[in-house]
């Protein structure tokens, strides 16, 4: 299982999160952490973002993150309307 790093986006972003779309994320953050790219969810790879990072869809919500072979980090927690804004 990898380690878990937040930034502090993430944090705010979550915040400002309704809880049963809060609940759902809680669920998917430790299958993230097993396997990144588990074909059950539904994961995409960013196209022109540096470095490489992936999006999970969560509803109406997208969580962006990227991995290496001993961390995950999850970077932002918004709307799809909003979260491709400034990437």
């Amino acid at each position: 299982m990898r380690e878990l790093f937040v930034t502090r986006q993430f944090e705010k972003d979550i915040s400002r999160i309704p809880f049963n779309v809060r609940a759902r994320a809680n669920e998917v953050v430790p299958r993230l952490q097993s396997n990144p790219l588990d074909p059950t969810l539904d994961i995409k790879k960013l196209v022109n973002v540096t470095p490489s990072a992936y999006r999970v869809r969560i509803g109406h919500y997208r969580l962006i993150f990227s991995f290496t072979k001993t961390s995950l980090t999850l970077h932002h927690f918004r709307h799809r309307k909003d979260i491709y804004r400034k990437l």
